[in-house]
């Protein structure tokens, strides 16, 4: 093989896609975007991008408009070397329906002896799936389970620094796709599909654990009068074995809450543990809720933050959302504060902290964005949930 390749990524204009794929562009790889969302396409082509990530329009510019090729039809894959598939699946029905469909056309459209990367979360029972296929064994078809661990926000600076996790059935298939990252210059873990599988699953599970361990620690807290953000300074001040605590906070995002319960569909449905960390946050819920009650003076908020993690654009599973509309069913008026937030893609005003400061003393941050740090906060009363 020589280290140039084809390679189509589908689900490319997304937010494990789009990077990957200039990323891919970078090396002087021919790249094409398959995508059917029409509108981001479009923005594309005027170089509008369609989410907040470092370093996304610089490498744009340089190596995106004018060099990868954007497509909606999954007949453009039909010459690729390489199919990077970003769509996964998980305990959820449409996910895997929504899997099987694209599976159907890439396999229907993907030419001989081609190789297909899947990059999002899969479950064992869906790799089978695909190596029973009667096309994909017609074709000769190899197939890889090369699991994206990279933080939203952040793939442009980590795909080079984090090794490649390759799941494959053999040694010769996995030599194949070591090449294709070699020419990456990332370094590649042979490992099973199994091991793959699980090793997605159980990092994000972790992950989730971890965050929803330190709200469990603040829920208690709170039951017996004790501060826990003073606990929390204390405690890790210059004390390096807490060093990497998260602080308290919502815990959210597109990969950890559908991860750790795809994690308990297929390995730990009876963990009392894991089940238990499911009640965590709903607590957490009702004692900030509490302290609301308790510090605010009336039921009008400025709530600060509604994606699901700090600087970022992104508001899917978001645990800010989801409490600001805990608030709404609770009788409060909330003025919803996010600059990242595209007013077009979400039916909840989003205002200017100028224009909203004097409507209200009561100042929920939900999510500690950096700009929020340069705000005027003098006379207001102040309920922060997380820290970034």
């Amino acid at each position: 093989m020589n280290n140039k390749f084809d390679v189509s990524v589908v689900g490319g204009a997304g937010h494990i896609g789009l990077p990957l794929s200039l990323f891919l562009s970078s090396f002087g790889h021919d790249v094409t975007i398959i995508d059917t969302n029409q509108n981001v396409l479009e923005g594309l082509q005027k170089d509008i991008l369609p989410f907040h990530e470092n370093g996304l329009k610089e490498y744009w510019d340089k190596v995106g408009k004018d060099k990868i090729k954007l497509s909606n039809n999954n007949k453009d894959i039909s010459e690729s070397d390489f199919i990077v598939i970003t769509l996964g699946t998980s305990s959820e029905t449409n996910d895997i329906s929504l899997f099987r469909d694209v599976l159907k056309e890439v396999l229907k459209n993907i030419k001989v002896n081609s190789n297909i990367i899947l990059r999002s979360t899969v479950e064992m029972n869906s790799i089978k799936e695909v190596m029973e296929n009667a096309l994909f064994v017609e074709k000769e078809i190899n197939l890889a389970y090369c699991p994206e661990r990279i933080a939203e926000g952040m793939s442009l600076d980590e795909l080079p620094q984090i090794p490649q996790i390759i799941g494959t059935d053999d040694d010769e298939t996995y030599l194949i796709f070591e090449n294709f990252f070699k020419s990456l210059n990332i370094r590649s873990i042979k490992t099973t599909f199994e091991n793959a599988v699980f090793i997605k699953l159980f990092t994000n599970t972790y992950r989730f654990t971890e965050f929803s361990i330190v709200n469990e620690f603040f829920n208690i807290a709170k039951e017996n009068s004790i501060d826990f953000d003073e606990i929390s300074r204390i405690a890790k001040d210059e004390y390096p074995r807490l060093k990497n605590m998260p602080s308290k906070g919502f815990v959210g995002g597109p990969c950890l809450i559908k991860d750790t319960k795809t994690f308990m569909q297929n390995y730990g449905k009876n963990n009392n543990l894991l089940n238990t960390i499911q009640n965590i946050n709903s607590d957490f819920f009702k004692n900030i809720l509490d302290t609301c009650k308790n510090m605010f003076e009336d039921k009008k908020i400025i709530q600060l933050g509604i994606t699901f993690k700090p600087n970022s654009d992104d508001i899917r599973t978001s645990l800010s959302l989801d409490f600001y509309n805990f608030l709404c069913k609770n009788g409060y008026e909330v003025y919803v504060v996010d600059k990242y937030v595209n007013k077009n893609e979400i039916d909840i005003d989003i205002y200017d902290y100028e224009a909203v400061k004097n409507i209200s003393n009561n100042v929920l941050i939900a999510t500690y964005h950096d700009y929020f740090k340069n705000l005027d906060f003098d006379n207001k009363k102040v309920v922060v949930v997380g820290y970034k």
